[in-house]
């Protein structure tokens, strides 16, 4: 678990000083959020941070706001936040030395185009100068693996370079892009429509989608994540989904994710699949001994499962 630094002059500030409470909370929540970076311009899930304050998301929002209007912090409704006074409880120069300097640089990239000038002009204002040539290669050290995408899509049409990565087993796209007024380099990955656990509401569903959105991981890993909680949620009680699927996006960001559970999930999809596509095409439906030859290669647990998730017979 990281550790963050608030200077005392935090209470002394004539900037925050008259500020309220809540004002004053928040703010220091900005200041040591789980999701902050090295910059202090990162991502939040808006109920996720509501929820780590014991407010609802409207409640954080208005306090948000008038921490905008005094100019200590800058956000948007995607959830990115700009926390302006971050230089002042931790060292800019350090940030950019050292071990830390290619992430603080790939950090530097994802920043939203919009705001990309202002954040620049206010890193040289403590002596960094962030430049077009601030890019990362793809191994360099970062807390996301070296695979992993930048997070924000460019609009623009895609122009540039593919490249293909292979990751245990899995195969996906990259495309490199340049957005429109800006000479920084972005990533972009087309993401396919993820398919949730039944058992999830519409809520949890909606937090768990920013969390994997703001993860940067591949798309066949995110369906494989969100597979691993289903299968998980097949065989025990999972109190608090949003929190198990958190903990296995740190392990797939540590390349320490092994699919177990959702690996039926997987394969029932993909029978169902080659079922739905012989049907539409008018072809014979596969056999059953096929698909009972498929179970039969499963492991138990795995057939357990999968065997659960097979429509029962009428009047059973």
């Amino acid at each position: 678990m990281r550790q963050r630094t608030i200077s005392d002059g935090f209470w002394r500030n004539p900037d925050i000083a008259d500020l309220s409470h809540e004002d004053k909370g928040t703010l220091l929540y900005f200041l040591t959020s789980p999701s902050s970076n090295i910059i202090g311009c990162y991502r939040v899930v808006w109920m996720q941070a509501a929820a780590e304050m014991g407010w609802t998301k409207d409640q954080l929002m208005v306090v948000a706001k008038r921490l905008k209007a005094r100019d200590l912090i800058d956000f948007n409704e995607a959830g990115w936040v700009w926390v302006k006074c971050w230089w002042e409880h931790n060292s800019c120069n350090g940030a950019f030395m050292g071990k830390l300097s290619a992430n603080a640089k790939l950090q530097c990239t994802r920043v939203p185009p919009k705001w990309q000038p202002q954040v620049f002009e206010w890193l040289r204002s403590f002596g960094v100068n962030v430049t077009s040539d601030h890019k990362v290669a793809n191994n360099a050290p970062c807390h996301a693996p070296s695979y992993a995408p930048t997070p924000d899509p460019s609009h623009a049409p895609a122009t540039g370079s593919v490249s293909q990565y292979t990751i245990p087993n899995i195969q996906y796209t990259t495309t490199t892009t340049t957005e429109p007024g800006s000479a920084i380099e972005q990533t972009v990955v087309v993401v396919d429509d993820l398919i949730f656990p039944p058992q999830l509401s519409s809520q949890q569903s909606d937090v768990i989608a920013e969390l994997l959105a703001d993860s940067v991981l591949p798309a066949k890993i995110q369906q494989a994540l969100l597979d691993e909680l289903h299968g998980a949620q097949l065989v025990r009680q999972i109190s608090n989904p949003i929190g198990y699927i958190r903990t296995i996006i740190e392990r797939a960001k540590s390349n320490s994710f092994k699919p177990e559970l959702g690996v039926a999930i997987e394969q029932h999809r993909k029978q169902q699949t080659i079922i739905l596509h012989a049907q539409e095409s008018d072809r014979q439906p596969v056999p059953q001994e096929v698909i009972d030859e498929s179970l039969r290669n499963l492991p138990a647990h795995m057939r357990k499962c999968v065997e659960s998730l097979r429509p029962k017979a009428v009047g059973a």
